[in-house]
């Protein structure tokens, strides 16, 4: 099964391998057309030398090539100055060739134009013509089009000069033009699939570091994200389990807290206390005044008491206008006397109550742990002690040992 992505995965490679090799080219190619007039002022001084340079038209010959010259380089620096779009991408070998084209016949030419009987200078102009070749096709080897190119509009003279001329000296000259086009053009060859392949390769290890990078930047987001999700639903267990543990009115531990405490005490068969209280009258409170009123009366309530226990004293809303005190490490004496404290605090003052001042009494019932005792017979001995308080007329604290 062929992916969507894999064509343009590849045609994206082999625009960015272009654009380098564009790039590649073009920076090579100004700095090897900037230093090419010093090979030029090196046949002028040898003209010079021989004293021939008032029989060739030398200057003539340097104009033209200095005009190549000039094309070539204005060629290499805009592609350098602008970003290489897909146009550029197929136009610009083809006009890079054109133009070195020119060039090489500039150089060429000069078989030509700078013809001499001298033995010293025909063998420099012909070294220079070879250095000058050699140079070109290691610049231009990214593109085998340009090379060619370059390297037949360079020796074609040479070749022409071997065909038309006269002499074995002018078929010598043709046909070592022609071998060395050839040796060109082979060694361009490898030298320009090394390069591609090296390209390629770089350009790969680029865009996948570019991926990796992406890659990171993506984990890292989403490990933020995680980390964010991981915060907010902490905050949402403890919410959850302060929900099932807390008391929502009066913002005491609730019911399954304190039978999770008392669990607790009777496995560990420790000394402790239990008190359980109930308000009395508290229907009367919701009749008569309404539920938001019960509602205060029961805050009012727990405010109070927090305000005589111990730190290690729990308090629990047990139900209804009910609630438990535990006391841990502690003998019924003084859970009696920590209840009656409780009892009288309530009694001694009125709850403001919207407006009203509402008396508020409780029945207390008293009763410690015995050991080996279990839950349940606990509980339902401190409920009969608050019965008892109950039925003996309510605002006081009865005992069960």
């Amino acid at each position: 099964m062929v992916m969507p992505s894999v064509p343009d995965t590849r045609s994206s490679l082999q625009q960015e391998v272009q654009a380098v090799c564009i790039k590649l080219v073009a920076r090579r190619g100004l700095v090897a057309g900037l230093s090419a007039p010093s090979a030029a002022v090196l046949l002028y001084f040898v003209l010079d030398e021989e004293g021939m340079l008032p029989t060739v038209p030398f200057w003539s010959w340097f104009a033209c090539l200095c005009l190549a010259l000039f094309i070539q380089l204005l060629v290499d620096a805009w592609v350098l100055v602008h970003k290489p779009d897909a146009r550029m991408l197929q136009r610009w070998p083809r006009i890079n060739a054109a133009t070195l084209v020119l060039v090489g016949l500039a150089w060429g030419s000069a078989g030509w134009w700078l013809q001499s009987p001298s033995p010293l200078f025909t063998m420099m102009l012909y070294l220079v013509l070879a250095g000058v070749g050699a140079l070109v096709m290691i610049v231009q080897s990214a593109f085998m089009l340009s090379v060619v190119a370059v390297e037949l509009a360079l020796l074609l003279p040479g070749m022409l000069h071997g065909v038309l001329g006269v002499g074995r000296m002018a078929q010598y000259v043709g046909v070592a033009s022609f071998l060395y086009f050839c040796l060109l053009c082979l060694y361009g060859w490898v030298v320009h699939r090394q390069l591609r392949h090296g390209v390629r390769a770089s350009v790969q290890a680029s865009l996948l570091n570019e991926d990796l990078m992406a890659a990171n930047v993506r984990a890292a987001s989403a490990l933020e994200a995680l980390k964010r999700e991981h915060k907010q639903l902490q905050q949402a267990l403890q919410t959850i389990e302060r929900m099932a543990h807390v008391d929502e009115l009066t913002q005491l531990p609730n019911r399954r807290a304190a039978m999770a405490e008392l669990k607790r005490l009777v496995e560990a068969d420790a000394t402790a206390a239990l008190v359980l209280l109930d308000v009395d009258h508290f229907k009367q409170v919701n009749d008569n005044h309404g539920h938001h009123a019960g509602d205060a009366v029961l805050r009012g309530v727990a405010e109070r008491m927090l305000a005589c226990l111990r730190q290690d004293d729990l308090l629990a809303r047990f139900g209804g206008e009910e609630f438990v005190l535990i006391l841990p490490d502690t003998e019924l004496a003084d859970a009696h006397t920590l209840a009656q404290r409780l009892c009288d605090t309530l009694a001694a003052q009125a709850l403001p109550v919207e407006g009203a001042r509402l008396p508020v009494t409780a029945s207390f019932g008293v009763t410690p742990h015995h050991p080996g005792e279990a839950l349940h017979g606990w509980l339902a001995r401190a409920d009969e002690a608050m019965y008892q308080a109950k039925h003996a007329g309510r605002n006081r604290v009865a005992l069960l040992p």
